[in-house]
């Protein structure tokens, strides 16, 4: 990871409810790792952050997965290969996994 970040990114980490190991609010338990082989593929997810489908019905919300089309305009913005997409789609499947599941 970069020794320093922009506020953009450092925005985009707050949004996902993380703080920044060296902030004056970090604690121990909020550090999160990011391989630095990973570093492009997280970047990437990050600005898809807003590009998920949603079904709403009578039970509530119903996490469809990210909207390809959009994907493929951040994917080409940045200039990402295909190892990215790849990337993308495996952390897809893990937040899927993730929104599905029921908290008590």
């Amino acid at each position: 990871m970069p020794a320093q970040l922009d506020d953009a990114v450092r925005r985009d980490f707050e949004s996902f409810g993380f703080t920044i190991e060296g902030s004056e609010d970090a604690e121990p338990e909020d550090h999160v790792e990011v391989w630095s082989e990973c570093w492009n593929a997280f970047l990437i997810w990050l600005d898809c952050e807003t590009q998920w489908r949603v079904a709403a019905g009578m039970s509530g919300f119903h996490w469809l997965g990210l909207d390809y089309t959009a994907v493929d305009v951040v994917l080409r913005r940045r200039n990402a290969d295909n190892a990215i997409f790849d990337d993308l789609r495996l952390m897809e499947a893990a937040a899927l996994e993730t929104f599905g599941e029921v908290v008590e």
